[in-house]
This record gives C-alpha cells, structure tokens and sequence, in this order.
C-alpha cells in the first residue's frame, strides 16, 4: 500500500513537473517569432481581441485600465460582423533574425472604415493609420486595404494594438508579409481586379450602345445593372476610394450600400425585361414590380438614414432580391420562356460565389484567391453569361428584323438579281468584244496591249525574265486566193487552236493582225530553249488541215523573238519591234534558202 503511494506521488510530481516546464511554452505560443525564411504568417493564431464598448477608448486608457483580452482560436472568431462597438486586437512579434527586418502587416477585408496600428517597443511606441474612410494621403501605405509597414530590429519583440472602427461588416483576418511576398500578391490582385472591372466596362458600355441602335430597354437595364454594382464593388474593394473618391470618407459605407441596393433595383427590372413576364408570368411581374417600388424606396433610404442601417437595410434588400429573382427565373424556366434556363444558371453562379466568399468570411473555407474574391468570380461569370444572353436575344430580334424585311424585299432583290446578271453578262460580252479577237476568240490588240502591261509589271516585280514570239504565216495568201476568205478564215480558227493549245497556262495569246499571232511568255526558266519552242510551233502549224470542202492544205511561219530580262526597261511597242525585226530576218532566209533550191533545180 506505501509503495503503490509512493508510486502514485512520483508520477504526480512528475506531471506537475512537466506542466510547470511547458508552461512557459504554451504562453509563448502567443509570441510570434518571425523568420525572413517564410514570407508570410497569418496573425490569426497569434492574436487576442477585445470588444469595447466605449467607442472613445484611446490606447493610454487600454493600458492603464488592464481590459481583458480573449484568444483567437480560428479563423471566424475575427469574423465579428455588424458589431457596433470598436474591436481591438493584440498580438506579440519577434524578430528572430540577428538582423534588422522589414514586414508588412496586411488587412485581408478591405471595407473596414478605420484601422489604426500601435506598435509598443520598449523605448517609445509608434501609430498609423490606414482605412477605407482615411484619405489616402493620411494612410501609413496607399493601397486598397489597410496595410501597415512594421520595421523589427535584430532580436525586438514588439506588441501591436490594432483599433479597428467600421459602419459595416468586420472581417478581421489579418497577416504578416515580406514587402516581396505582400507586393507580388498585391500586383497579382490587383490585375485580376483589373481585368474584372474592364470587363464590367466593356459590357456596361457595349450594352449601352445597343440600346441606342436599337432602342431595346433591356439593354438598358442591363447597362444600368452593371454601373450599379460596378460603382459598389468599387468602392466596397478599396480602389474606388483609393483613385477617385478619397474625399468622401465615411460617405464610402453610404457609396457602397447605395451601389448594392441600386443594382438590386436595377437587376429586378432587367429580369422583367429579359424573361418578358408581362406576357409569360403576369402574376410574377406584378410581384417583382411591387419588389422594385420597395427597392426605390431602399434607395431613398440608403441616402437618407445612419450609415449602419443603410448597410443592413442593403444586405436585406440584396438578398431579398437574389432570392427572388433565382425563384422567378425557376418558374420561368418550368413554363420554358425563352432564355430563362441560362438567367437561372447564371443568377445560381453569382449565388456560389457569394456563398463561398461568406464560408471563407466564417473560416470554414481557407483564405486564397478564390474564396478571397466570390463575388467578384461570381459576379463576372453571371454577367457574362447574361451578356451571352443577351446577344442571343440581339441575334434574335435581328433575325425577326431579316425575316420581316425579306417578305417586302424578295420581289426587289429578284428583280435586282435579274438585272445585275443581265449586266454582268452584257459587261462580260462587252469585255470580250473589248479585248478578245471576234473570229479566232484570241486576244485582239486592245488586250494584248493590256496583258502585256500587267505581264512587264510582274516581271520587273518579280524579277523573272519575259519573252514575246511574234509569228507571220507563209502561204497563207494562197489559200485565200483559191479556196476563198471563207477557207481562209477557217485556217486562221484552226492556226489559232493549235497556238492556244501550245502556249502553256499564263501565256497570253493574241492576233495581231490579218495572219499575224503574239505569244507573250511569262516567268521563262533558264532551263526553257526558246528555239526548241519556235520549232513545236512551227511543226504544229506546217500541219495539214482539211479544209471544210475536203481539201487539204498547210502553211509554214516565220517566227521573231524578243525578250525582257527584270533590269530592262521594255515596252510592248519595242519588244514588238524587236521581234518583227528578228522574223523578218527569219522570212529573208527563208526566201534566200528557197531561192538557192530553186536555182538549183
């Protein structure tokens, strides 16, 4: 029995010794001691918090009164919502490093109307201020949201006493950085936040315009939906306030419960509107008309009353109004009017999002980009696929404008039709007329002249290398003489078939005059032997042809080349000379040639 006693007091002695040693370290859990190894710590769990309820408490009366301060466990127990007194937090850092540091203390929500910062050292304490209602110029750092810049030297411990005073909700979350890691996060923010209100511009205004082109309300009350919500994310955001309407000051609260409570307004009217339940839903229109005289009327208010009951009388009416108009549009959807399925979608997105930015706000969800911006997620996607929606229902109401007019058009444009074609035939026939040759159908003189411009154009331009063939028939006179033009005619038809079909694709060829024929050729290889092709075409041309009445007779030619390299600055009229120059030589040889085999018969 002594021994068992003795064993139990060693092992309680034991306990309390165990507890005595890590007491010091559960007290120093509340000490946060920060390494420039990691570049952000959340002051969560290193935070303490008390709710005043003198709204006059300076930091000299916290002192010197010991108030008592309560432990953050987790997330959502800075989530203090639309409390009327101040909120003042407490928390303890160290610099661990031998070397002085730099760090910035960051506010996750931006709509918080006052923060200020006391930071207690052992020499003297310092104070800066920074919130949605501060000017800019009076911030401790001009951003969007209350950040202060918090200097440590090598192994200080400081205490930081932040006094929080806002109309609206109070989001408490708040982090320790590195100016590297707190500007990359800022820059990549404010991008996306960027990015999001140039989209909100762009459909404001793009619908903005179709109303004026075609005086469709709908698009109007679109356009009045996205500046509404558009001016309240601004300001709700902190950039607003930031870049336009410092000046305003506490009226920011006001700016963003008037935005809210106006885009409820202006959402109600749009949802009549695009679904068109005047016609579809007679009841649900005079339902959500009646809504939207209470939301005017929330407006009026919103300017009128305490900022803190402007800010709960938005929240009710934001709710009020997505809650509606999501069982409007379900209605709307089970009597199938036209678009309502992808209004409901739409509205359910922006649903989610606001959800899942109130699950991060009560720390159920973790703190990252997209918990931190829902709506703003949310919001985007849902007017984008309203603006889908909308061009479907712009691409509809044309096609009803196209199908309206065609009924009083179509005679019009068949008659249209009728003439363009008969002038394009007459075009088509006055062109070849204009450039064609009327008995063989080869180019006359006008389009060769032509052809032969564009050709000279494209072989300086191209630098390639052109040739002209200039063919003069022998013996044709003859055949004129005893068979007559009519034979005569139908040997130049045939003559003209066999050049065509020699000339290769893009050569043009013409009649030049009675029994005269031009080849231009275009693009000429170095490998192409001009005389190999002057000997094709004299071969086919000296051919027989049967005449119609059943004689056969055959013709030679005299062929005259010139050619263009892309440095030559040649004309049609003087490759022609040059050309006719070469064939006349070739006809004087071949009279010189007859004329020895005459002599010597």
């Amino acid at each position: 029995m002594h021994a068992r006693r003795l064993t139990t007091g060693v092992y309680t002695g034991l306990l309390l010794l165990l507890a005595v040693y890590f007491m010091p370290w559960a007290q120093a859990n509340t000490l946060l001691s920060a390494s420039p190894n990691q570049a952000s710590y959340s002051l969560t769990p290193y935070n303490e918090f008390w709710l005043a309820d003198e709204q006059s408490l300076t930091i000299n009366d916290l002192l010197s009164q010991q108030r008592t301060f309560q432990r953050t466990h987790q997330a959502q127990d800075l989530n203090f919502g639309y409390t009327r007194g101040d909120v003042w937090l407490r928390t303890q850092v160290r610099n661990d490093s031998p070397e002085p540091q730099r760090w910035i203390v960051e506010f996750e929500y931006p709509f918080l109307d006052y923060v200020t910062l006391y930071t207690l050292r052992q020499q003297h304490s310092d104070v800066q201020h920074s919130g949605s209602a501060v000017p800019v110029e009076q911030r401790a750092l001009a951003r969007r949201q209350a950040v202060f810049p918090l200097e440590l030297a090598a192994h200080e411990t400081v205490t930081l006493y932040t006094h929080v005073a806002a109309s609206g909700s109070k989001m408490l979350s708040y982090n320790l950085l590195t100016p590297e890691a707190f500007y990359t996060q800022n820059d990549r923010h404010n991008f996306w936040l960027a990015t999001y209100f140039g989209m909100l511009l762009a459909m404001g205004l793009y619908n903005l315009l179709l109303f004026f082109g075609l005086k469709e309300r709908v698009f109007l009350h679109y356009s009045l939906f996205v500046a509404g919500f558009g001016l309240a994310i601004l300001a709700f955001n902190g950039i607003g306030t930031l870049m336009f309407w410092s000046f305003l000051g506490e009226n920011t609260s006001r700016l963003v419960a008037l935005g809210f409570t106006f885009a409820s307004t202006m959402a109600t009217l749009f949802a009549q509107s695009f679904l068109n339940t005047e016609a579809y839903c007679p009841r649900w229109h005079q339902v959500l008309s009646t809504f939207r005289n209470y939301c005017w009327l929330a407006v009026i208010a919103s300017l009128l009353l305490p900022i803190p009951a402007a800010l709960h009388l938005m929240d009710v009416t934001g709710f009020m109004a997505a809650l509606l108009l999501l069982i409007c549009g379900s209605y709307c959807s089970l009597r199938r009017v036209p678009s309502a399925r992808l209004f409901v979608f739409a509205w359910s997105i922006f649903l989610l999002g606001a959800g899942v930015f109130a699950l991060r706000n009560l720390g159920i969800l973790p703190a990252n980009f997209i918990t931190l911006h829902g709506i703003q997620i949310g919001s985007a996607l849902e007017m984008l696929l309203l603006s889908f929606a909308l061009a479907s229902r712009f691409n509809k109401l044309k096609r009803q404008k196209e199908r309206a007019q065609a009924a009083m058009l179509t005679a019009l444009k068949k008659q249209e039709a009728a003439l363009e074609q008969k002038v394009a035939a007459r075009t088509r026939a006055l062109e070849h007329l204009a450039n064609c040759d009327m008995l063989t159908g080869l180019l006359n003189r006008h389009g060769l002249a032509r052809c032969a411009k564009e050709a000279l154009e494209r072989n300086r331009q191209y630098s390639q290398r052109l040739a002209l063939l200039m063919l003069d028939l022998d013996r044709f006179k003859p055949i004129n003489d005893c068979y007559g033009h009519e034979a005569g005619d139908f040997v130049l038809q045939q003559i003209a078939k066999r050049i065509a079909h020699l000339a290769r694709t893009g050569d043009h060829c013409a009649r030049f005059g009675g029994d005269e024929f031009i080849i231009i050729m275009e693009n000429i290889e170095p490998d192409d032997t001009l005389e190999n092709i002057q000997t094709r075409i004299a071969e086919a041309i000296r051919s027989p042809i049967k005449l119609p009445c059943g004689e056969r007779v055959s013709v030679s030619v005299s062929i005259g080349v010139s050619t263009c390299q892309e440095t030559d600055d040649a004309t049609l009229e003087s490759l022609l000379r040059e050309a006719d120059s070469h064939m006349y030589a070739v006809k004087s040889r071949q009279a010189a040639k007859c004329y020895r085999y005459g002599s010597a018969s």
